[in-house]
């Protein structure tokens, strides 16, 4: 049921135009612009990236990629508008921990490298989306920093 209704959001959103973003008030537009996209090949592949992980997405990390998606929107050097900036988040809370195996960290590399190559398709904005999936990784750390410090305190009490 949950699929149905991100699909009809996603796509209730694109039949109206995304235009009147460029002249929307600055918080309106940080607040909206991961609902429009720019075309539904765009919308296709979102969607697609987001079923694909939909199944591990806590309704408490979709609201802290929304939130991360927000708090990156000024580093946008151009108009910024999709889903992907909380795919990109969602990206970055999964990524390897430093103990896991040389190829998995790895492919972490080679995903920003691939990133900072889309710099060139026009308007692709890859600061917002290195950004999100840097502050991603950068929470999927603390939380396994406080569950080892929580597991470690236990064991001396």
């Amino acid at each position: 049921m949950g699929r149905v209704i991100i699909i009809l959001i996603l796509v209730g959103l694109n039949f109206f135009p995304h235009e009147w973003l460029l002249d929307a008030p600055y918080m309106q537009r940080a607040l909206s612009y991961s609902f429009f996209h720019a075309n539904w090949w765009h919308l296709a592949v979102n969607s697609i990236a987001i079923f694909t992980i939909y199944k591990k997405i806590s309704p408490k990390d979709l609201i802290l990629s929304y939130l991360i998606a927000i708090l990156v929107y000024p580093l946008s050097f151009r108009p910024v508008i999709g889903f992907s900036n909380i795919l990109y988040a969602q990206l970055g809370m999964r990524t390897p921990k430093l103990s896991s195996p040389w190829w998995k960290q790895a492919s972490v590399i080679v995903f920003l490298i691939v990133t900072l190559g889309l710099v060139f398709i026009p308007r692709f904005s890859a600061t917002t989306h290195i950004f999100s999936f840097l502050l991603g990784m950068g929470i999927s750390s603390f939380r396994r920093l406080k569950k080892d410090i929580l597991r470690d305190t236990q064991r001396y009490i």
